[in-house]
């Protein structure tokens, strides 16, 4: 959300198809230069689990750490996002843009009170019978996009529209649940519920005969270039001007679903895990019956593999998508000063995640624009965001974080994030002429540039927009 109030930035209609623009008549840009954006909370976990993975290091209870950071979470969230291709056209009748991007998140919520009890050794009772749903979404995607903008100069209200086309690489999106039962005077967990997968995966055959499927991927090249799961979707986004220094901007950013078709390896998480009666004792309190631990040792991280009885479903799904409202409020103070207001809801079934900013953008000159400010991301509250964009006569240059705080502080951060991108003004009219001068404040000296082959001078433009010789 750091580039939320730049909205003159080459790639702002990701937060608002109304705020494209282009300096030039044609902006280009390409992977790895077109733009990245990467934020994720529980940052100390991740790194911890990269660096492990990154020695070598790969075993369960790496895994089980991050597990037990997520359920001591209400929500976890990770975002990566990153633009292959991005064409930006403008013309009298507003903006063009095409938009080619790859898309990975997930989104989890494990917070509840079954979970605590099996997983966090610091949690003593449970009420037998309460259940508790387990959402979590994993999704990794490709998406080719047409945005149209309206022109903005000189006009209160500027309007913008995204169509997409999304192609589905690979999914798991999770309807468990579970609860504590009493099954004559024997207590156990019991898990229901389908998880929707749609993800190439390799078969391995036991030594009892079974056959058991695990996640893999046999060719990378049919993996990203896989186009059998299709969806469609659309942003919408406007921006309305209340006065000439307050203005105020709305928008929804990817409202569709994606229709899963290919790899599909959807399974039903029906299980069963004892817990032993030695390890626990039992009491009614109000009417409930409450099961208290006598020791550390229920701790259903131990017994990952063992505690569901999978069964297949091959059947077609489609997953909609996390749908992203903008909400933003700017007040010009001064011209090279402006104060924002910025709320970010996204909404997903169960995992809801809201976000709120208060920014303030400073015009330090024609090149340099930098904004900071505070922010509430979820439940993350030691963020400061910081944006800095750098216009110059070949493009523009931008590179910031949500949290700079993780960078500086890390032990204190929830939150960690980084967005960065360049693009390219093409076919911009060659400029022959330099600044005036204190001695000559209305005269452009000419600056004489000759072809090297014929020595001939080079003129500004043709009528078609190309240096020309004399």
């Amino acid at each position: 959300m750091a580039f939320y109030p730049i909205d003159n930035q080459f790639n702002s209609s990701g937060f608002n198809p109304a705020f494209m623009t282009s300096d030039a008549q044609f902006t280009f840009s390409i992977f790895p230069l077109a733009g990245t954006n990467i934020g994720f909370n529980n940052q100390k976990e991740i790194q911890n689990l990269m660096s492990k993975l990154l020695s070598g290091v790969n075993n369960d209870d790496e895994y089980i750490d991050i597990v037990k950071s997520m359920v001591g979470r209400p929500t976890f969230n990770q975002k990566l996002e990153s633009e292959l291709l991005t064409f930006t056209y403008r013309s009298q009748f507003g903006f063009l843009n095409f938009r080619i991007m790859e898309n990975v998140a997930f989104s989890a919520s494990l917070k509840g009170p079954v979970s605590e009890f099996m997983i966090l050794p610091e949690t003593k009772s449970v009420v037998v019978d309460q259940m508790q749903n387990v959402p979590a979404q994993i999704m990794h995607y490709r998406e080719y996009s047409l945005a149209y903008s309206t022109p903005q100069k000189n006009r209160k209200l500027t309007a913008g529209i995204r169509a997409k086309l999304y192609f589905g690489k690979s999914v798991f999106s999770s309807e468990i649940s579970g609860a504590i039962r009493n099954q004559a005077d024997t207590f156990a967990l019991k898990t229901w519920g389908k998880g929707y997968i749609s993800m190439p995966e390799s078969t391995t055959v036991n030594s009892d005969g079974t056959i058991t499927g695990v996640p893999g991927i046999s060719s990378i090249g049919s993996y990203v270039m896989n186009s059998g799961n299709p969806g469609i979707g659309i942003d919408l986004g406007f921006k309305y001007k209340i006065t000439p220094k307050l203005s105020a901007s709305l928008s929804v950013i990817d409202l569709g679903k994606i229709f899963w078709k290919t790899n599909l390896n959807s399974k039903i998480f029906d299980g069963t895990y004892s817990i032993k009666d030695t390890s626990i004792t039992h009491r009614f309190e109000k009417g409930d019956e409450i099961i208290t631990k006598t020791s550390d040792s229920v701790s259903f991280t131990n017994s990952f593999s063992n505690v569901f009885n999978l069964t297949y479903v091959k059947s077609r799904f489609s997953t909609p998508l996390p749908v992203t409202f903008y909400a933003g409020l700017n007040y010009q103070i001064k011209p090279t000063i402006m104060i924002s207001l910025v709320d970010r809801f996204i909404r997903l079934k169960d995992m809801n995640h809201n976000s709120f900013s208060i920014f303030a953008k400073f015009d330090i000159s024609k090149e340099l624009t930098v904004n900071t400010g505070y922010s509430i991301i979820g439940n993350a509250y030691n963020n400061i965001p910081l944006a800095i964009q750098l216009n110059r006569d070949f493009g523009q240059i931008y590179i910031g974080s949500d949290n700079v705080l993780a960078l500086l502080a890390p032990s204190i951060s929830e939150f960690s994030g980084l967005t960065f991108g360049t693009c390219f003004y093409l076919f911009r009219k060659r400029s022959l002429y330099g600044s005036p001068t204190e001695k000559f404040p209305f005269h452009k000296p000419k600056k004489v540039k000759k072809v090297r082959n014929s020595g001939r001078i080079m003129k500004e433009y043709t009528e078609f927009g190309y240096p020309v010789q004399e």
